[in-house]
């Protein structure tokens, strides 16, 4: 069974970022980022809507609104959730970052810069981010297989996660921007 949706990015009263949609099977659907996580520090992103759970991810991000999978936190309807993911692998599926949650693996892998998809036996969510501009901006989420609600909280949430890690490239140029900034700070600070 294969079924999708289009998520639009729109921006609240406190210039926050969100993309927010309606869909037929999971009803409204929401993410938003930077989260209001108060009282923790840091930034982070949350995926809720009124049919599936709430998911959370909480990151120390220095220049970014979206969290940084670096020390990521991650909660599904209150529960903290287990990642991990080999920091030092070439290939993209070893890349990936894997979610385990209530005996389920999942799979966050980075096909390019824009698109990424979430699997779990059975199923694969792809999502696909286009378009240039506030307005234009859209994120497709393609759902194959048999989905349910935490699979698509989880899925969707990473639109509003850094996910430049999980590609050799994008992992090369964060750990080279960290290197800078610490220098850059540590040279301020003298």
């Amino acid at each position: 069974m294969t079924t999708s949706f289009e998520m639009r990015e729109v921006r609240d009263e406190r210039r926050a970022l969100h993309w927010s949609t309606t869909s037929e099977e999971f009803g409204d659907i929401r993410v938003r980022y930077p989260a209001d996580i108060r009282p923790s520090t840091g930034t982070g992103a949350r995926a809720e809507g009124s049919a599936i759970p709430t998911t959370l991810m909480i990151s120390w991000s220095v220049f970014e609104d979206k969290p940084r999978l670096t020390g990521a936190r991650l909660w599904i309807d209150g529960q903290e959730v287990q990642t991990r993911r080999n920091r030092w692998a070439v290939r993209k599926t070893r890349r990936a970052l894997r979610i385990t949650y209530e005996g389920t693996e999942y799979r966050c892998t980075a096909i390019s810069r824009k698109r990424y998809v979430l699997t779990r036996p059975g199923l694969a969510i792809t999502a696909t981010d286009s378009g240039i501009g506030p307005k234009r901006r859209r994120l497709r989420v393609q759902i194959d297989g048999s989905a349910q609600p935490v699979d698509v909280s989880l899925a969707v949430l990473f639109s509003g996660v850094n996910r430049s890690h999980l590609t050799l490239c994008g992992a090369f140029r964060a750990a080279c921007a960290t290197v800078f900034n610490l220098l850059a700070d540590n040279a301020a600070r003298s």
